[in-house]
C-alpha cells in the first residue's frame, strides 16, 4: 500500500482588515481576516494533499495502471472551518481523508478479485478556495470518478461558509424560500437568453428539467455582479454537452437578496484583486 502525503504553499497573511483577498480561482496564497475577532487577527491556510494507491496494479497486453485515490484541499488553523472543509469535500464531518481512501481502495480490491477483465478506478477530489472575505468563506470542489463504463464522471460543487456565525449556508439563505419562485422566473429569462431560446418555446424535446418545467440547481457561487448557477452534467443536458453555467445580475433581484447575502455581495464587490 502506497500513501503520499504532501503539505503545499505557505501559511499567508492579511496585510490589514481594510485589505481583501479576491473572489477568483485561488493560486495558492491563503489569506482572510475574520471580522469575528480584532482587526489585527488572521484566517490563514494552506493546501495540503493525499493520494493512496491500490496494492493490486491492473496489467493489460499494453500497459500497466494502478487504482488511487487523490484528494487536494485548504487547512486552516480555525477547527470549525476545517470541520466545514472536511465535509464538502467527504460529505460527512464525521469521516477523515485516510479512511475515505481507505473505503474507496478497499472497494476496488474487492472488485478485482471478481472481475475477470477488471479496470482501473479512479477518485479524484480537490477543494479550492474560490472567493474569501472577512466574513465569508466559498470553495469549489472539482471532482472526477471512473469505476468502470464508458466514460468517468465530473462535477463541480460550490459551498459557502459565513465566518461570523461559522455556519454553512446555502440557496435558501441567499434568497429566502419565499421568493424563488420569482428568483426562479428571472433566472429563466436569462436562460432563455443564453440558449437562444423563445419566451414560449418548449424544453422538453432539448433539456432533462422536470416536466419541461425551468429549474435552478442548488449548486450556486456569489461573483462580484451575479450570482452563478452551475448545472453539472446530466443534470439538465446529455454528458456530451458538459456543464453549463447560468448568471443572473444582482441587479435583478437584489431586492429578493437576504440581509446576509447583502452583506457578503458588498464585501465581494469591493475586493481588491491582484
Amino acid at each position: 500500500m502506497k500513501n503520499n502525503i504532501n503539505n503545499t504553499g505557505t501559511w499567508f497573511l492579511l496585510f490589514s482588515f481594510a485589505v481583501l483577498s479576491g473572489c477568483q480561482p485561488d493560486s495558492g496564497n491563503g489569506r482572510a481576516s475574520n471580522d469575528k475577532q480584532a482587526a489585527t487577527d488572521t484566517l490563514t491556510y494552506q493546501y495540503t494533499d493525499y493520494t493512496r494507491y491500490s496494492d493490486h496494479p491492473v496489467k493489460t497486453s499494453e500497459t500497466t495502471d494502478t487504482t488511487f485515490f487523490s484528494v487536494s484541499y485548504p487547512v486552516f488553523p480555525d477547527s470549525t472551518v476545517n470541520l466545514f472543509v472536511r465535509e464538502a469535500l467527504l460529505g460527512s464531518d464525521t469521516a477523515s481523508v485516510e479512511k475515505a481512501a481507505g473505503q474507496f481502495i478497499s472497494d476496488f480490491d474487492r472488485f478485482m478479485e471478481t472481475d475477470p477483465f477488471p479496470r482501473v478506478w479512479v477518485s479524484e477530489s480537490h477543494a479550492k478556495v474560490y472567493c474569501i472575505t472577512p466574513s465569508y468563506l466559498g470553495l469549489t470542489i472539482d471532482a472526477y470518478s471512473y469505476t468502470g463504463g464508458a466514460h468517468g464522471n465530473y462535477a463541480t460543487v460550490f459551498e459557502h461558509y459565513d465566518l461570523t456565525d461559522g455556519q454553512p449556508f446555502t440557496l435558501s439563505d441567499v434568497v429566502d424560500t419565499a421568493y424563488q419562485n420569482e428568483l426562479t422566473a428571472v433566472a429563466e429569462r436569462y436562460f432563455r437568453q443564453r440558449e437562444g431560446l423563445a419566451v414560449d418555446q418548449s424544453l422538453e424535446d432539448r433539456y432533462f428539467f422536470d416536466g419541461g418545467r425551468f429549474s435552478i440547481p442548488a449548486n450556486f457561487a456569489l461573483e462580484q455582479d451575479s450570482l452563478l448557477f452551475l448545472y453539472n452534467i446530466y443534470e439538465i443536458k446529455p454528458y456530451v454537452d458538459g456543464q453549463t453555467e447560468l448568471r443572473v445580475p444582482y441587479t435583478d433581484i437584489d431586492r429578493l437578496l437576504t440581509d446576509r447575502a447583502r452583506r457578503i455581495v458588498n464585501e465581494i464587490a469591493t475586493v481588491k484583486t491582484p
